[in-house]
């Protein structure tokens, strides 16, 4: 019989017996009472013996009543296990108490003994975790979300305060601007949330800080239609940079329509303005970015010519030639994504990512393999096989010839788009993983298998570590190549 079972028939035989005793009888007259024997009492005898008779049974019961508290103390609580608190925002390791909680969901995981009752304070945790032993968990004080971080947006206005890198600021008439002195461009905000909607940033930052260009579109849509206008590119990449922020990093994805025709050296100069729009926020009381932004861990990525001005940038922040004014000395581009880019010129020495599809053929040709090849730092080219050049989109598209089909695998429409994107976006969140918050998990889906020749002019015959391909992709059918140099 068990520990359980043992307890309940003993708390029902001390139950029984504190309630034992028959109520009295209502009385007539003082001489009807009797006490157990049948011996007839005195009037004053037996109101005495009475109040003699309760007072011992409120003795029993209230003794039997102890021994049950104490008994459910020592019995009940340890079978029900111990009550362990975790919170994202405490600020030290924590001991697991009310008052002193766990800081990780890994940490208290470890640290529960078994039967315990998680209770997790609401808001994100991104630890992968493995739970192997008996555990309850309860949410407190709002949603939490295991594995990843809730994903906030805001529309954004990045003041333009200093264009001396480019050598002009020729703008698109229908060009649109969020203020006028100065300048303001309009830019999508994406963050690790504390919790779904318009929630603050999430606890653990500061946060690597990525910003994103787009390209630009000069042709019709497939349909004819111009339900997507061009200035509103910088929204069309929630598939891929929503991701991101869900990976713990701050985007920025700004709006560089302004230039319709090339301009990749005037786009570089709204992306330095929205480094230092994020510097800023970071250290202004009342912004949602305060203190939320780490400037010693930024990235770059851009779609065809907004990668071609996300290098440029990045040469800007090395060579200091310009923007003074901006104040950026201490900034630097750790790591480059580019999505279909056009031969960029000069690579700075940094990590980059090139990401280049089959079908695209009438935009940058073979540039993304040939900014591959002139990048001199840790590099990994990703060749999406059926995939085009405004397939990494949410919804742009555009008619050949000036843009190949979208075939991702051997599927075609939305579906092929979709598994495109999903394809690059979770290579984009790999590399930034890896190179700006140091997952080394991240890094074997970088590289190609053991042996395997990347074909690629400059690169090793081969490469000494095995590749892992994403599980989703593999369900999707996607074929990948991958040429890399590692560092």
């Amino acid at each position: 019989m068990g520990i359980r079972k043992l307890f309940l028939l003993g708390w029902l035989f001390l139950l029984r017996s504190a309630g034992s005793v028959p109520p009295p009888r209502p009385l007539r007259t003082s001489t009807d009472f009797e006490i157990p024997g049948g011996v007839p009492v005195e009037s004053g005898e037996g109101c005495a013996a009475t109040r003699r008779r309760r007072t011992s049974v409120l003795f029993k019961r209230a003794i039997s009543m102890l021994i049950l508290v104490l008994l459910t103390r020592l019995v009940f609580v340890p079978l029900l296990g111990q009550q362990v608190y975790v919170s994202s925002c405490a600020t030290s390791a924590g001991t697991g108490s009310s008052s002193s909680p766990y800081n990780t969901l890994s940490r208290a995981v470890t640290a529960a003994p078994p039967g315990s009752t998680l209770v997790i304070a609401g808001g994100s945790y991104p630890d992968a975790i493995t739970i192997q032993k008996n555990l309850a968990l309860t949410a407190s004080g709002g949603r939490v979300l295991v594995g990843g971080q809730f994903v906030g947006t805001q529309e954004i206005c990045v003041p333009i305060t200093d264009d001396s890198c480019a050598w002009s600021f020729p703008l698109d008439p229908s060009a649109v601007f969020c203020s006028e002195n100065p300048l303001g461009a309009r830019a999508k905000l994406y963050y690790p949330a504390a919790g779904p909607g318009n929630a603050p940033v999430a606890c653990g930052g500061p946060f690597p800080l990525i910003v994103y260009a787009h390209g630009n579109r000069n042709y019709p849509s497939c349909d004819g239609s111009t339900s997507a206008p061009p200035q509103d590119d910088y929204r069309q990449a929630d598939g891929i940079l929503s991701p991101l922020a869900a990976a713990g990093f701050i985007v920025i994805s700004v709006d560089v329509s302004w230039f319709r025709w090339g301009g990749a050296v005037e786009k570089a100069t709204i992306i330095l303005n929205a480094l230092a729009f994020a510097r800023d926020e970071n250290a202004r009381s009342g912004s949602r970015l305060k203190g939320a932004v780490d400037m010693g861990r930024v990235g770059l990525a851009g779609h065809s010519t907004g990668g071609t001005a996300a290098v440029g940038a990045a040469n800007y922040l090395r060579e200091q030639f310009c923007a003074a004014s901006l104040d950026l000395g201490e900034v630097r581009a750790a790591a480059l994504a580019l999505l279909a880019p056009g031969f960029t010129g000069a690579m700075p020495f940094a990590p980059a990512l090139v990401i280049h599809g089959t079908t695209d053929t009438g935009q940058v040709g073979d540039g993304p393999l040939k900014t591959y090849e002139g990048a001199t730092g840790p590099k990994h080219l990703v060749v999406v096989t059926g995939a085009n050049h405004y397939g990494y989109t949410d919804a742009l598209c555009v008619a050949p010839p000036d843009d190949g089909l979208c075939e991702v695998g051997g599927v075609a429409g939305q579906d092929a788009r979709r598994r495109q994107q999903r394809t690059a976006g979770n290579y984009v969140e790999a590399f930034f993983s890896y190179y700006l918050r140091g997952a080394t998990t991240k890094r074997d889906y970088l590289l190609q298998q053991s042996g395997e020749q990347c074909g690629h002019p400059g690169d090793p015959p081969t490469c000494g570590s095995p590749r892992r391909r994403f599980e989703d992709l593999n369900s999707l059918n996607v074929e990948v190549n991958i040429c890399s140099c590692p560092p």
